[in-house]
């Protein structure tokens, strides 16, 4: 009986052993690749999709670079129906000339492909490789002045960044009326420029992700409305400890409940 105590307890170690070592792996990883300020279980290997609702197809869109002297990157277009699709490449610094950008180093680079949607087949239309969210913000809207919030936003601190948004009125030629709503999931920023172009933009945030959901935004002869159409559900892993593999957990109980019956048959068998 001894003895089957002792297997007992080293096999159970074991099990358990492989389980944190496992688990601290996974955090080490989360840790290294993405900034303790956004969410540490964001799939970078995911690609986000966005549906089309309304783009100004009577003009191609042109990308600029964030050096303004530079040429520009090419043109961009997409069609109601069509997509735009975000595969993040990691978090790196600001590129040198998106000094007007409130949001700190480092931020998140992405691949962004656009899709046009002709007669119901989608057919691509431009790729642009490794662009940083100060840039997408930029070029889609995605933001309004010096608060470039683009495709992610931190998730660390929500009033500061409400401080942020509400800050935007200024210099005066910025002049807007800035709305901002909060729900337990969501927060979301619109910004109605009273002057100058006129921009109006509406960003809906998850707010346990990060990630944009829903946009409408337009200025002069330029409007892109889109949602997300794959948001990460997570609320299935809000009950068990982060990080943990639930494979692994199962197995450890699996195991263990395997070896006590084991145990007490031989304790029956024993008397």
């Amino acid at each position: 009986m001894k003895k089957i105590k002792k297997v007992l307890f080293i096999i159970i170690s074991l099990v358990f052993i492989q389980l944190i070592f496992s688990t601290l792996i996974t955090l080490t990883k989360a840790e290294a690749d993405i900034p303790s300020n956004f969410n540490q279980d964001l799939d970078l290997d995911e690609i986000y999709i966005y549906r089309i609702t309304a783009f100004n197809t009577s003009k191609r869109l042109e990308w600029a670079d964030l050096d303004w002297f530079a040429p520009i990157k090419g043109f961009v277009n997409v069609t109601p129906g069509g997509l735009i699709k975000i595969n993040f490449t990691g978090f790196y610094d600001k590129d040198p000339n998106d000094f007007f950008n409130l949001f700190e180093n480092p931020i998140p680079y992405m691949d962004i492909e656009f899709f046009i949607n002709k007669s119901g087949i989608l057919i691509i239309n431009a790729t642009l490789y490794n662009i940083s969210n100060g840039e997408a913000a930029q070029n889609l809207l995605l933001g309004y002045n010096k608060f470039k919030s683009g495709f992610l936003i931190p998730i660390g601190n929500f009033n500061n960044l409400t401080e942020e948004a509400n800050a935007q009125d200024e210099p005066s030629y910025m002049d807007a009326t800035i709305l901002i709503q909060e729900t337990s999931s969501t927060i979301s920023f619109e910004f109605l420029q009273k002057t100058g172009f006129q921009q109006k933009t509406f960003c809906t945030y998850d707010k346990f992700t990060g990630l944009l959901i829903y946009t409408n935004t337009t200025v002069g002869n330029f409007f892109l409305e889109m949602t997300l159409t794959n948001l990460p559900d997570y609320s299935s892993d809000s009950d068990i400890i982060p990080s943990f593999p639930l494979t692994l957990i199962i197995t450890a109980l699996f195991t263990t409940a395997i070896i006590y019956i084991f145990v007490v048959k031989r304790k029956i068998k024993a008397k």
